[in-house]
Formats: C-alpha cells, sequence, structure tokens
C-alpha cells in the first residue's frame, strides 16, 4: 500500500511540473517574434526554431520580466545561439549573448 501512495504521488508531482511549462505568454511571444524578425534573413540561423525564456508564475514573483533568453538554433553545426533581449520603456533590444550555449534554457 505505500509503494502505491508513494508512486501516485511521484505521478502528481509529475503532471504539476509537466503542466508548469504551459503555452507561451504575450511577452514571451512578443519577442520570440522580434527575435525572428532580426535575425530572418541571417543565413547562420534557422529563426523558425527559436525558444524564450517566460514570465515567472504569479504565484512566484509578482513583476514581469524584463529580460528574456532566447535560444535561436545554429544554420551549419547544430546547436544554439543565446540572444538576450532587454524591454525598456516602449522598446525592445536584442543581443547575441552566449554564442553556442546550448538549446536548453534555464528555467
Amino acid at each position: 500500500m505505500r509503494f502505491c501512495s508513494l508512486l501516485a504521488l511521484v505521478w502528481v508531482v509529475a503532471a504539476v511540473l509537466v503542466g508548469c511549462a504551459g503555452p507561451e505568454d504575450p511577452a514571451q511571444r512578443t519577442v520570440r517574434q522580434e527575435v525572428q524578425r532580426q535575425l530572418a534573413g541571417n543565413p547562420g540561423y534557422d529563426a523558425t526554431e527559436t525558444h524564450c525564456t517566460g514570465n515567472p508564475r504569479p504565484w512566484f514573483v509578482e513583476e514581469q520580466a524584463s529580460v528574456f533568453i532566447c535560444a535561436v538554433r545554429r544554420a551549419e553545426g547544430g546547436g544554439c545561439d543565446w540572444f538576450r533581449a532587454t524591454i525598456a520603456e516602449s522598446s525592445l533590444r536584442v543581443v547575441l549573448d552566449q554564442p553556442r550555449a546550448g538549446c536548453v534554457l534555464p528555467a
């Protein structure tokens, strides 16, 4: 019986963790689209393969993120470069942050 309870607990925790990823929020989508727009003509990147960090969940932090990290797949050689997108007032600035940093972003 203890094993079943432990297994059920592990199942619930895994379901909650998977559900935390969720869909893109509006700010994350805007940042991703701007990074894709800026890299669209660059043959060194597959801009369609761009993924960005999101806003913190409201139960952790009550402030919207102003800095996002986006992983953009390199066209040759595999891997991803990381771009830092900073929202300041009414502008969005995108700069290369870490070349060949990998395609897995921090949570």
